[in-house]
């Protein structure tokens, strides 16, 4: 039979909820060579909004909550293979001049372009959900540090430094989360706009490197067009907005790293609830001074451990029951 029962209302779940969303942000660039291109990122976000859904079935569904981008750079650049047109030489008898053509070779550098880098924060939007149970972890501070990287360090120290969360505490405790069984997290959506934007920026670029006149008309006929010379050099389909997301979603693994960093976040990093053990039932300050052989004696605050706690969910608040003493 549990001896305490601590009751958390859906409200004030939600309360906290909202202010570790407000916390949460992330800066990431990297780049790589694909062959006939370069490409790279340069990503910096945060997360707002959200709704919090408590449920019968004892977990709790977090819905609609928006990944607002501050910066989402790409950036791109081509090595297109050296086009010549002209040259050659036509044999004239003697004393007849040789007649020589003049050669004309357009992409000779490496890379010919580039790199072009369009911010396309403005517009990029995705949302995320996911569905948690309720974990309740023992935190023993007596315990050292595990060796190695710690992902959640550099998070806690920033929450931690600006008073949003508690330190790390000297003392132990029940710390409760809420677990991420499921994560869903839009593709990064390129609307056409987005690709048109990349087409267009790559199609000033390499007409701006071929020279006018009859030498580009004999280039264009020969290549079919600038946006058949993109999708040729890129081997990318008809639709560049695709191509884009699946680059980025899938070659650079953006996808994975934002849910990481939510599984991380949510999971394993900062608590939504800590319960101290021993419990205190009766702070210092609310104990009684008695007089006790002509001496005056201040109480001590009054704590109970707690070997055990289970935690409960339903649709109106979640509910901590705990065993006491030992």
């Amino acid at each position: 039979m549990a001896h305490l029962t601590v009751a958390v209302s859906e409200g004030a779940i939600k309360k906290a909820f909202e202010v570790l969303v407000a916390n949460i942000a992330w800066e990431k660039q990297d780049s790589g060579d694909f062959g006939p291109f370069t490409a790279g990122y340069h990503i910096k976000g945060h997360l707002e909004g959200g709704d919090v859904d408590l449920r019968n079935d004892g977990t709790i569904r977090v819905k609609e909550l928006d990944i607002k981008w501050d910066k989402l750079e790409v950036s791109l650049g081509l090595d297109i293979p050296e086009i010549c047109v002209g040259g050659g030489c036509i044999n004239m008898p003697w004393p007849i001049p040789d007649i020589c053509l003049p050669e004309v070779c357009v992409f000779s550098d490496d890379p010919d372009i580039g790199p072009i880098a369009l911010d396309f924060a403005a517009f990029v939007a995705q949302e995320v959900s996911f569905t948690g149970s309720i974990d309740a972890r023992y935190f023993n501070a007596s315990l050292p540090v595990p060796p190695g990287f710690n992902p959640c360090q550099l998070l806690q120290d920033v929450l931690i430094d600006n008073s949003i969360i508690e330190p790390v505490p000297d003392h132990n405790q029940w710390q409760i989360f809420i677990n991420p069984q499921t994560v869903d997290i839009d593709l990064f959506d390129f609307p056409d706009i987005v690709g048109d934007l990349i087409e267009d920026a790559l199609t000033a670029a390499i007409t701006a490197i071929i020279p006018g006149g009859w030498v580009r008309d004999l280039i264009l006929a020969i290549i079919g067009g600038i946006a058949d010379l993109i999708r040729f050099v890129l081997d990318i389909p008809d639709e560049i907005d695709e191509w884009l997301s699946d680059l980025f979603n899938i070659s650079f693994g953006l996808l994975d790293f934002l849910t990481t960093l939510v599984l991380d976040f949510f999971g394993n990093c900062v608590p939504i609830a800590r319960i101290d053990d021993p419990f205190e039932i009766m702070p210092a300050e609310d104990s009684t001074s008695v007089l006790l052989s002509g001496a005056t004696v201040t109480l001590v605050p009054v704590a109970i451990p707690i070997p055990s706690l289970t935690i409960n969910v339903n649709d109106v608040e979640m509910v901590a029951t705990a065993d006491v003493g030992g």
